[in-house]
């Protein structure tokens, strides 16, 4: 971290907002509604950051859109419901009550002040909406479609998601496409007319445009810098490999994303690798690095946003082979099964708590028998109806998906034990076609439910037993990495000593995650990350301005 008293400062203005997805771009509006003056500096090429890479839907209590048809909340039921799947573990339980009460004030503030609009995914319900205080449908909101002409030459500059087509959530755009309204799909590509992620940030980003907030890309933060009295007054960042001094009046809004993609970061701080990160490949931690050079107080580092991860190998991004949440996992005629051939979870849990198994310790063994990749190992039945992977149905199956008339055969080409898979095959197509699963309870979570649609239990249990049989390896995957910085009710960064870092504030996946280990529905990520960036915002927008030092700015023309 530098001092102010080395700088000689390019620009001069009241908010540096580090990142460009959906919590920086309300930070920076709620900001600059608060009368300062903001820059926004983003590291890639692109806008977005990994909520445009998203389904951009935010989980949200009692907020408008759902009592606008009828879905009744409240406080005391949120609070039961995030207390039960928290189970204590929230780094600081306040602020999951401030999350409740300020999640809905941050909505109706984007939707008074700004084009963001959302409506309620019908049937879309929290994740174990069974639980007390759990809701069917109404917390999770879809980001309504958006004219990206709205936004002018900035829409080509709007990251993209390479698998979504533009649809919301009701209407399939993270689902099945096979099943999607393709004329719809052509209407919209024709019209640039963007959904889900894409339209959410394109929605905010027509609001910084409208204040006249600076946008800056390619330009990555590098290292804070602080005045004499211990503050935050500006950030150095890099563009074509020159440095660029950005004096910050009221402070600094670190909202750059997690470090799934950082290995070191990793595998300091989370309690399994991520083989296979399912963001974009910038999120390096680069603002966790700046925030302990701060030294700022780090909370809820060991967890992330887990998902199962899967991939076809003929599709890219960046560089990189694009990782999928995939499909088929949780569905009837399937089962997962480790290097042994052994089944070791609920196929159907949710995409945060599947991976979690992973992690099993053998004290016997000393070894961690579920360490990945394990092997989605499924049938004919399933293949031929249901969307796998990027498998349609009635197609035949692409030469990189192992394929075999038996079950052995499979194992023997798999690596897996084939004395042990028989087994599991045998003892799991016993009770299948009784649709029960004495074993792991497959089809009594509401999550795995709804995404078979409410099928009972035929949809979720059924035996494998018609060849050819087939195998996919699934892989250890985050969505993103939700440790970071500690922050207050405000977004602010505490440090080491308990005390505030003057002029720093974090929100986001750069931020601790507020509902520790939970993720309570669709949108579980995005929905606490726009309230605090919200919250943020308001602070620093609020907040005097303080002593930047060295030499005054000096006219820099940037890119």
């Amino acid at each position: 971290m530098l001092s102010n008293k080395e700088i000689n400062w390019n620009v001069e203005t009241g908010v540096v907002v580090v990142g460009s997805g959906g919590t920086a771009l309300t930070s920076a509006i709620l900001a600059h509604d608060q009368g300062a003056k903001v820059i926004v500096l983003e590291k890639a090429d692109q806008i977005g950051g990994t909520t445009a890479f998203s389904g951009g839907i935010p989980w949200i209590p009692m907020n408008r859109y759902m009592a606008e048809i009828g879905v009744e909340d409240s406080k005391e039921d949120a609070k039961k419901y995030l207390d039960h799947i928290t189970y204590g573990k929230a780094p600081d339980p306040a602020l999951v009550d401030v999350f409740i009460e300020e999640g809905r004030k941050m909505i109706d503030y984007l939707h008074d002040h700004t084009p963001v609009r959302f409506k309620v995914p019908r049937f879309y319900g929290d994740y174990y909406a069974n639980l007390e205080g759990g809701k069917r449908e109404g917390r999770s909101l879809d980001p309504l479609p958006f004219e990206l002409a709205q936004i002018g030459e900035w829409a080509d500059k709007l990251r993209r998601h390479p698998i979504f087509p533009p649809l919301t959530l009701e209407e399939g755009g993270a689902g099945d496409p096979t099943k999607a309204d393709f004329n719809l799909i052509a209407e919209r590509m024709e019209n640039n007319i963007a959904t889900m992620g894409r339209s959410l940030v394109g929605a905010l980003l027509k609001a910084c445009l409208d204040r006249g907030i600076e946008i800056i890309t390619e330009t990555p933060a590098k290292e804070l810098i602080q005045n004499d009295h211990g503050e935050i007054v500006g950030v150095r960042a890099e563009q074509h490999g020159k440095s660029i001094y950005f004096a910050a009046r009221k402070g600094v809004v670190i909202a750059s994303g997690g470090f799934e993609w950082n290995k070191q970061l990793v595998r300091t701080f989370l309690k399994g690798e991520v083989t296979h990160p399912m963001s974009p490949p910038g999120n390096e931690g680069d603002g966790l690095i700046m925030a302990m050079e701060a030294g700022a107080a780090l909370g809820n580092m060991s967890e992330a946003w887990w998902s199962p991860a899967m991939v076809d190998p003929t599709i890219e991004y960046q560089g990189h082979v694009f990782n999928q949440t995939g499909s088929g996992r949780g569905l009837a005629h399937s089962i997962i099964v480790n290097k042994h051939g052994k089944r070791f979870v609920n196929e159907g849990a949710t995409y945060m708590d599947m991976p979690k198994s992973f992690y099993a310790h053998d004290a016997v063994t000393q070894s961690l028998p579920n360490e990945g990749p394990v092997w989605l190992v499924f049938d004919r039945n399933l293949k031929d109806n249901k969307l796998i992977l990027t498998m349609a149905p009635g197609e035949d199956a692409p030469d990189w998906v192992p394929q075999a008339e038996s079950i052995r055969e499979l194992a023997e080409m798999i690596g897996v034990d084939a004395d042990g898979l028989e087994a599991t095959v045998k003892r799991f197509n016993e009770n299948a076609k009784n649709l029960e699963d004495p074993d792991f309870h497959r089809g009594t979570q509401y999550f795995e439910q709804m995404l078979a649609g409410f099928q009972g239990p035929q949809g979720n249990i059924g035996p494998i037993e018609d060849g050819p049989f087939y195998a996919l390896p699934i892989y250890s995957g985050a969505l993103g990495t939700n440790g970071g910085p500690r922050i207050n009710e405000h977004g602010q960064v505490i440090s080491l000593r308990g005390e505030l870092i003057p002029g720093l504030y974090a929100a986001g996946n750069a931020a601790m995650g507020v509902l520790g280990p939970a993720y309570p529905g669709a949108g579980g990520t995005i929905g606490p990350a726009l309230t605090f960036g919200y919250l943020a915002g308001i602070a620093v927008g609020k907040a005097e301005d303080k002593d930047f030092g060295g030499n005054s700015p000096v006219e820099l023309t940037i890119a």
